[in-house]
Order: C-alpha cells, then sequence, then structure tokens
C-alpha cells in the first residue's frame, strides 16, 4: 500500500511553456551569433544551416514516431490473439472437468475386472513359470551336478531360470493391495534351495579367482568362465535395484555385489600370500626378516609380472586389474609391515625392514624394468610417523649398546694395562692399544647398517655416536687417572705403566683424528659453508678437543714419572750448593735421565712427543732457575762468582743440547741462564739487583711473545 501511495501520474505537457523556453533559447542563440555588425552580411548562411538541421531533426522524430506506432500496433495484435487463446482453454477445462464428473462412477463398476485382471496377471505368470514350479526339483538336483562337474556356464543358467521363476511369483504376490505372509513364505520355503545353489556356485567361482595366478598360465577359461559369471550377476543386481527404486520390491540374496566379492577373494589371496612365505621367526633363525622380506620381493616381481602380461587380455577393461593389483599388493603389504610393527621389532630387523621399504619404490621392484610402476597415489607403504617411530626405537637400541660395548671395550682394555709385556706399537713404533680400533669397528659397522636405510639415519647415527663419545671421553679420562693413582700408590706396579700411558696418550689423538675423518666424510658441505668459530663450537671439533685434553692430562702423567725420579734423586736440591761448586753430577744426573726415558718417548706421537719435550725443557728449567734465585750459594769473593757463572753458561749449553735434540724447534728456553750468569759476573754486586729486574722483564716480554705466536 505505501508503494501504491507513492506512485503518482505523469504530469500533463505544458506546451506553453516549452515554447517560451525554446523561444528565449533561441534568443541567447541568435545574440551568440550576431555578436558584430559584420556577422549580419552572413544571416542568410545561418538560415539555411538552421534550415537544414531542422528539417534533419524532423525526418528522425517522424521515424521514431511511426516506429513506435508500429510496434504498438504489433502488441494490440498480440495481446488480442493471447486473450482468444485463454477464452479457447477456459472453455476446453470445462469440458474436462465435466467429462470427469461424469466418469467417477465407473471406477467402481470396473472393480471387478480390475480384480479378474490381477488374477489373470497372476495366472499368465503361473503358467509361464509352471515349468520351472513343477520342475524345480530336478533342475535344482542337475544344477549341483553341474556345479560338481565344473560346469559353471550351464549351472549358472539354470540358477539363473530358477531365480527368475521365484523372483516374478514373489514379485506378483508383491504387487497384491493385500499381500499374503503365507503365500510369501511357502514360495520362499519352495525355492529355498536356489540360495543354497548360488551360494555352492559362488564357492566354485572363489576357489577359481583365488587361484588366479596360477590359472591364468595353465586354464585361462576357467577365470574367463568365472568373469562371465560375475558380470551377469552384476547386470542382475543392475536390473533389480532400479525395480526397487521404481516399485520397492528386492528379491532375496540381492544384490549379490559378486564384482566387490571377486576383488575381496583376489585381497585376501595376496594377503595369504604374502604372510603365507613366512617360513620362521627369530626364535628359529635371527635372520628370519632378511629372508621373509627376500622371498616376499621375488614373489611380487613374479605376480606382477604375470598380471602385468597375461591379465588384461582375460579381465573385462573396466576392471582395470593390473592397476588394481599393485593397489591391492600395496595395502597387503601395508597391513603386513604395520602387524609386524605392533608384534614388535628388535635391532637390525627394524634396518632390515626400513631398508626394504626404500626399495620398494627402486628397480629392484616396482621401477623394475618389467613393471615400471608409480605408487605415489596410494600413498606411502609406511607413514611418516611410523618410519620415525621406528628409526627413534632403532636409536634407542643403538645407543644402549654403544654404552655397554663402549663399557665393555674400556674394562677390557684397562686389563691389558697391566699385562706384563709392551703394548702393540704401529709401523710407525707408536704404541696404542687396541680400544680406539674396537671402537671405530664398531662404528663402521653401526654406519654400514645406516647407510641402507639413507642418509638421514647415517647423520642421526653418527649424531649419537658423538655424544655416547662424550660421555664415554669422561670414563676413559676417569680410568687413566685410576690408572695413574694406583701407580704412585706402588711403583713398581703396574709394570709397563709409562708405556701403557704413552699409549693411552697416543689413543686420544687416533680418537680426534677419527672424529675429523667422519665430519669431513659426512659433513663435508657442511664444513664448507661454517666459519672458523663454528667449526670450533660443532659436536666434532668439541669432542676432538675433549680427547686432546685427555692425551695432555697423559702427557702431563708420562712427565711426572721424569720429575718423580728426578726428585727422588734430589739433584734438582744439590743445584746451587757446595757439591753442586765441586761437582756437574746434578746436570749429569738430569740429562742421563731424560735420555734414558726419551727411549720410550719415541713411542708417543710427535704432537704429544713435542708437548712433553717442550714442557719437560721449562720444568726443568724453573728447578734450575727456583735454585739459582732461592740464594742457597753466598759467593765471598768475584773470582767464586765468576766460576759458578761459567759453570751455570756450561751447564746451560749442556741442557739445550739435550732438549734441542728431541725437537725440531729452534727456541731454547736455557738462553735464559748465561744472562743471569753474567749478573753473576758483574765486580760491583750493588747493581745485581738492577740487572736482575731488567733479566726478569725481558725474559717475561719474550715469553708473552712466544705464547701469541702459538696461538
Amino acid at each position: 500500500m505505501a508503494t501504491e501511495s507513492t506512485l503518482s501520474p505523469p504530469a500533463p505537457l505544458d506546451l506553453g511553456r516549452m515554447e517560451m523556453e525554446a523561444k528565449e533559447t533561441a534568443k541567447k542563440h541568435i545574440a551568440n551569433l550576431l555578436q558584430r555588425p559584420e556577422q549580419l552580411e552572413r544571416v542568410d548562411q545561418y538560415k539555411r544551416r538552421i534550415s537544414r538541421k531542422k528539417a534533419s531533426v524532423d525526418t528522425m522524430l517522424k521515424t521514431a514516431v511511426q516506429s513506435q506506432l508500429d510496434g504498438v500496433r504489433t502488441g494490440l495484435n498480440q495481446l488480442q490473439s493471447a486473450l482468444q487463446d485463454v477464452y479457447e482453454i477456459k472453455q476446453r477445462l470445462g469440458e474436462v472437468d465435466d467429462a470427469y464428473k461424469s466418469i467417477s462412477p465407473l471406477h467402481t463398476k470396473l472393480m471387478d475386472l480390475k480384480k479378474e485382471n490381477t488374477r489373470y496377471c497372476q495366472l499368465a505368470s503361473a503358467m509361464e513359470n509352471l515349468k520351472h514350479i513343477f520342475t524345480a526339483p530336478e533342475i535344482v538336483r542337475k544344477t549341483e551336478e553341474l556345479i560338481s562337474e565344473g560346469k559353471l556356464l550351464q549351472a549358472h543358467k539354470h540358477l539363473s531360470d530358477l531365480e527368475q521363476s521365484r523372483d516374478d511369483l514373489m514379485f506378483e504376490l508383491y504387487k497384491q493391495p493385500q499381500q499374503s505372509p503365507t503365500d510369501n513364505n511357502t514360495l520362499e520355503k519352495y525355492f529355498r534351495d536356489v540360495i543354497n545353489l548360488s551360494e555352492q556356485l559362488g564357492k566354485q567361482l572363489w576357489v577359481i579367482i583365488q587361484r588366479t595366478l596360477m590359472s591364468v598360465r595353465r586354464e585361462p577359461t576357467l577365470i574367463v568362465t568365472a568373469l562371465r559369471i560375475i558380470e551377469r550377476e552384476e547386470r542382475t543386481d543392475e536390473f533389480y535395484l532400479k525395480r526397487k527404486a521404481q516399485t520397492g520390491f528386492i528379491p532375496p540374496g540381492r544384490p549379490k555385489k559378486w564384482r566387490e566379492k571377486c576383488f575381496s577373494i583376489l585381497e585376501e589371496s595376496i594377503c595369504s600370500r604374502i604372510e603365507g612365505n613366512q617360513f620362521e621367526d627369530r626364535s628359529i633363525n635371527k635372520m628370519w626378516l632378511v629372508r621373509h622380506l627376500e622371498v616376499t620381493r621375488q614373489l611380487m616381481l613374479e605376480d606382477l609380472k604375470v598380471v602385468k602380461q597375461m591379465l588384461p587380455p582375460i579381465f573385462p577393461p573396466q576392471y582395470n586389474i593390473v592397476k588394481k593389483y599393485v593397489q591391492m599388493y600395496h595395502r597387503a603389504l601395508a597391513s603386513h609391515f604395520q602387524e609386524m610393527i605392533q608384534q614388535g621389532l628388535e635391532g637390525n630387523e627394524i634396518v632390515t625392514l626400513l631398508q626394504w621399504v626404500g626399495i620398494y619404490n627402486s628397480p629392484e621392484l616396482m621401477k623394475h624394468p618389467a613393471l615400471d610402476f608409480d605408487t605415489k597415489e596410494y600413498g606411502p607403504l609406511l607413514e611418516n610417523s611410523a618410519i620415525d617411530e621406528l628409526q627413534n626405537q632403532y636409536l634407542k637400541t643403538m645407543k644402549l649398546n654403544i654404552m655397554e660395548w663402549t663399557k665393555n671395550s674400556l674394562t677390557q682394555d684397562q686389563k691389558d694395562w697391566y699385562k706384563e709385556e709392551h703394548p702393540d706399537a704401529d709401523g710407525d713404533g707408536y704404541y696404542s692399544t687396541s680400544l680406539p680400533v674396537i671402537i671405530f669397528q664398531m662404528m663402521e659397522q653401526n654406519l654400514q647398517v645406516a647407510q641402507m636405510i639413507g642418509e638421514d639415519m647415517v647423520k642421526k647415527v653418527i649424531e649419537l655416536f658423538t655424544d655416547e663419545l662424550s660421555h664415554y671421553a669422561k670414563e676413559y679420562k676417569g680410568a687413566i687417572q685410576s690408572y695413574r693413582d694406583r701407580h704412585l700408590q706402588d711403583r713398581s706396579e703396574p709394570k709397563f705403566y709409562l708405556h701403557y700411558m704413552i699409549a693411552n696418550t697416543n689413543n686420544c689423538i687416533s680418537f680426534g683424528e677419527y672424529m675429523t675423518q667422519l665430519r669431513k666424510r659426512y659433513f663435508k658441505e657442511e664444513l664448507d659453508n661454517k666459519d672458523e668459530f663454528c667449526i670450533r663450537k660443532d659436536r666434532f671439533q668439541t669432542l676432538t678437543d675433549e680427547f686432546n685434553r685427555i692425551g695432555s692430562f697423559g702427557a702431563n702423567c708420562i712427565l711426572e714419572e721424569v720429575f718423580i725420579d728426578l726428585k727422588n734423586i734430589k739433584c734438582f736440591e744439590e743445584l746451587m750448593t757446595k757439591q753442586w761448586q765441586q761437582s756437574s753430577h746434578p746436570v749429569e744426573v738430569i740429562c742421563a735421565t731424560w735420555n734414558d726415558y726419551s727411549v720410550d718417548f719415541v713411542h708417543l706421537k710427535p704432537v704429544f712427543h713435542t708437548i712433553v719435550v717442550e714442557e719437560g725443557q721449562r720444568k726443568v728449567l724453573q728447578e734450575y732457575l727456583k735454585a739459582l734465585l732461592s740464594k742457597k750459594l753466598s759467593f765471598k769473593t768475584y773470582e767464586e762468582r765468576k766460576i759458578a757463572a761459567e759453570k751455570i753458561c756450561k751447564e746451560s749449553e749442556q741442557m739445550g743440547a739435550l732438549f734441542h735434540k728431541y725437537t725440531n724447534k729452534t727456541e731454547d728456553m736455557f738462553q735464559v741462564l748465561p744472562m743471569l750468569a753474567e749478573v753473576l759476573r758483574l765486580r760491583d754486586s750493588s747493581m745485581m739487583s738492577l740487572e736482575l729486574t731488567v733479566i726478569y722483564m725481558c725474559s717475561m716480554s719474550k715469553r708473552i711473545q712466544i705464547a701469541k705466536t702459538q696461538k
């Protein structure tokens, strides 16, 4: 209502007003044209132009009005025709209504005819199936014989006839307005053997389908026969499903879905084939899984070759049998592997399974030249979560094994330290024990196994090994510490303490070199992309540094032996005493002792040999300086100081030559002794303290410079 109130009829045209507006507009236009006197000469020209324009506009207006008039005339004619059609339709509908009212009583009159027609249809159906009704028991018996004789197509023909007769009769009963349960039960009881026949025939078909890969090589006609029967049943299923959609009736036992059952039987046979080639378990043979998976691989290769080459001509195209077979094998393997994982795998069994999964899509199986199947659309054989869980389980087991192996190896190696014989030496004469070799062999074996799984697993194993070796390094240092402490309680035991301490020190270099080798072998690209600071901080270098520190500790223990002997002889205590003035015994003992130990030091690898020699040189010099500056000996005359200075210079050369013989470095720490000796040569004793201060400062400056150079 609101909409209607807002609508108003259009206002009538005000022609007078429009004429006035037109005149005003014309005046303005003429005023614009005739603004100068000379424009009056062109008035005629303006008139002609405006006249032509007016004539053109009049023509266009007439054409538009004529077109509108034609359209209105056509519309009126169509409205007149439509009105006439409406009157005719109304008249016809009235006639139909009158006819329907006159026919309405006819329904009651024809009721008897309808009942008679129903009886006739039932009778016709009964007559049509009369032969099958009376001969049903005989047909059932004959069909059973045909099934037992393997004549499946003929048996299926008889079965189809029986089912058709039963279904037609049941459908006629279904169509009756008042259905009789008694009639339905009687009919079902009479044809009860038909369902049993269908099941018997199905069993024969499933046996054939189950042996498809065997039958296709010997009697492919058996498979063709089975597939023909299955497809006939599929078409019958479709017919009755359509009838059910229209009438609601479907016979008992429908739909049979034999095609679906066919694929189910094929998949069950594949699962049985995979599970059936597991001939043993780990209680009988530790390599049971290797054998089982290898037999499975060979079996799959053989089966899939047969599938690809021989099944497509036999199976209908819509079965897409090759793709279906690959998919079923894929699902069966995935299910079988999942079941094995749930039952529990141990140690190398995990590696075996992961390795097999790795070669699944390789030329060894699915990508074999005779197959070349792509299984990506079926998903992974094992989910990533399952693979990660297996890898973590394997790494956990490996961690426990490494801990046990390293502990046992160290225990056995410790027993060797107390042997009454020298440790083994390599081709260069350097002592070592079997410990690094055992650890390295264990690591290489694990890496070879990990490589079967993949590069990621190799890196995880290396990281695990470095972490465990870091803990092992602490135990190793503790073992060396205990070995040293026990020796210090009784230096006569073990007999070859020094030799095995040298061997253990050399072992540390072997461990460090192996870490560097692992990093270069498996992490070369990462190593190339790292700066020096990051390299110093990575796990390999950290572990190398840890073993270097253990080696340095071993070197100190070795050097400790030398200085315990020197202190026991008290040669350092005799320095700068009256006995020293009269004899060179202390320095000769130092040199003799060092020469004696150097026979064993040659079995140290160069890195720690240099450290031992330099540290020994430093300690000897330290003891000499301590004795020199301890004021144990007082000089009364210049001559005494001069003799002492000459003796110090001589012993400095003697000790410098001793240590220079065992190291390639040219720096001689004993050069400070002649400088101190020069102080003793001073006649003015009051200048000695100043000279000593200058010497001390020069010595400290030189040591700082050497330390910076070494860094």
